[in-house]
């Protein structure tokens, strides 16, 4: 058998003589490190958890090979896949490797109790996370460019003709990830109170992940709607449990409330609302379970309200609404962000 000096010796060499004694190898009994293509290690990203390009040929995690280096698939946790493309439905592209240092965040689960398949965005070359959409999304949308996300419905009552940009825009200069946000119009820009989209939940048990910010408080004691478990696409659909402010951030299904414990109404009289800060991203997760009649709110990855036995009836949800609904006409914009819908919980970045 011919040793590993002699293959070394051959790679440096590279005569035909050498090579004609090379195709006889049969095995060797140490690692031979093979040269990688012009300039083996990865470039500006991280290639840890879906990362960064190769800036002359190196092997990463999810990025482009440049001349010789050898290009992996898509990230293991749901991420992006080769080229940079978000996976699912509407993830954006990254151009970078997930390098915490750099303020990106890497890819992963959601929280430990999460249960559900990884998300959690990959890096951007600039340092900002982007969204990575979990591999059994129903519905997922970074809102990276002006096109209506695929999945989404816009239905408004007694105009169906009017696009979704009469009430919505996607918003380049206020985002929580990637390129822009969707924001909702306030009603001194769009007098419709009713200003949602639908997109499919998968069911009558699924989980919503979503990045929310208001330029007012979220939790006035004024009854208006963010988003909502539904049966329809339909905006008069009845069959639906509302994440919504009412006496502060609240559970509303034909006005009965269920608030975070010792807020809202407390059995000792007054009020106190549980509210959000204005100007400022908050990761909303919502589980909704209409046949066991259980529905969940998360801020930030803690518990708020787990309420049981709620509504009082079954309910077959089929969509989940999410935008502004002023039912009491509070003024304000509205901006979404990172809107993850499916089986299994996404977490919070």
């Amino acid at each position: 058998m011919i040793n590993c000096s002699t293959v070394r010796s051959c790679l440096s060499l590279a005569s035909l003589t050498c090579l004609l004694t090379l195709s006889g190898l049969v095995g060797c009994s140490s690692q031979v490190d093979f040269a990688p293509g012009a300039g083996g290690s990865p470039g500006s990203g991280s290639a840890s958890n879906g990362g960064g390009s190769s800036s002359g040929g190196g092997t990463s995690g999810s990025g482009s090979a440049a001349s010789g280096g050898a290009q992996i698939g898509g990230s293991s946790s749901g991420g992006a896949p080769a080229g940079g493309g978000g996976a699912g439905l509407g993830g954006s592209p990254s151009a970078g490797g997930s390098d915490p240092s750099a303020g990106g965040s890497p890819s992963g689960g959601g929280p430990d109790n999460a249960g559900g398949s990884g998300v959690g965005g990959g890096a951007s070359g600039g340092g900002g996370t982007v969204l990575s959409c979990p591999t059994d999304a129903t519905f997922c949308s970074g809102f990276d460019d002006a096109a209506l996300p695929e999945g989404a419905v816009f239905k408004l009552n007694g105009d169906p003709a009017t696009p979704w940009t009469a009430y919505f825009e996607v918003d380049t200069t206020v985002k929580n990830t990637g390129a822009s946000s969707l924001r909702v119009k306030a009603l001194s820009e769009a007098s419709g109170a009713y200003k949602m989209l639908a997109v499919p939940s998968g069911g009558a048990h699924f989980w919503v992940r979503f990045y929310l910010r208001s330029d007012q408080e979220l939790g006035k004691e004024d009854h208006n709607v963010f988003g909502q478990a539904s049966g329809s696409d339909d905006p008069n659909d009845g069959a639906s449990v509302e994440f919504a402010e009412d006496v502060g951030i609240a559970f509303n299904s034909q006005d009965s409330v269920r608030w975070p414990d010792g807020y809202g109404r407390p059995s000792g009289g007054g009020v106190m609302p549980y509210t959000l800060e204005k100007d400022t991203w908050h990761c909303v997760e919502l589980e909704f379970d209409g046949t066991e009649r259980v529905q969940k709110l998360y801020i930030g990855g803690e518990e708020k309200i787990n309420a049981t036995d709620y509504p009082a009836a079954a309910k077959a949800f089929q969509r989940f609404k999410f935008g502004y609904n002023a039912l009491h006409g509070t003024e304000r914009s509205t901006w979404y962000d990172d809107v993850a819908v499916g089986p299994t919980r996404p977490g919070c970045f």
